[in-house]
């Protein structure tokens, strides 16, 4: 979504500055600038990953509330966007790591997470990341998605692991519980 508008904005931007200024070396580098910073996201969008949408503070604490952390585990949120529930873990005294993919939302969660000791922001794909030290991982993932998920990054989970889910549900892991808009999900043995 963000990248979606960073590239509109630049287009209505160089529409506006005329002809003369669009053919400089310095627009083609604002060009270059505004295209690195929309092509992951661009990607994201072909690839029909979820868009960044704020997880409002309702679900947030519902989410918090079915993930239980205790201090010192080790919390992944898979796509954080602007990286609150990573603070949040982390202000429950978890080592909370999000992984986004989104350049400017990534550096938007990296901007906003700085300050926080036991919050670290990664960019990256989430599929290639190692989670056999997770106690919780989040996600707001859309049903395909889910279905990877299932296929790909649970087996590789511990025994123990919380998943909790925004909205979506995994195909066929039976459900621990729901609490409003969140899905919590713990791997047996």
């Amino acid at each position: 979504m963000l990248e979606s508008l960073l590239l509109l904005s630049g287009l209505f931007l160089f529409s506006l500055l005329g002809d003369t200024w669009a053919h400089s070396p310095v627009a083609f580098a604002l060009v270059g600038v505004w295209l690195l910073l929309s092509s992951t996201g661009l990607w994201l969008l072909w690839k029909r990953a979820p868009p960044f949408v704020p997880t409002s503070r309702a679900i947030m604490k519902e989410m918090l509330a079915l993930a239980d952390i205790r201090s010192g585990e080790h919390v992944y949120d898979l796509g954080c966007g602007d990286g609150r529930l990573v603070r949040a873990a982390a202000a429950c005294g978890a080592q909370a790591v999000g992984i986004e993919f989104s350049l400017p939302t990534f550096l938007l969660a990296w901007f906003l997470s700085r300050k926080h000791p036991n919050a670290r922001i990664r960019f990256g794909n989430f599929w290639r990341f190692d989670y056999r030290d997770a106690n919780v991982v989040f996600c707001f993932l859309l049903t395909d998605t889910m279905k990877e998920f299932e296929r790909v990054i649970w087996p590789a989970l511990p025994p123990g692991c919380r998943v909790v889910s925004h909205a979506f549900r995994l195909p066929t892991i039976p459900l621990t519980r729901s609490q409003g808009g969140a899905h919590l999900y713990v791997k047996g043995a």
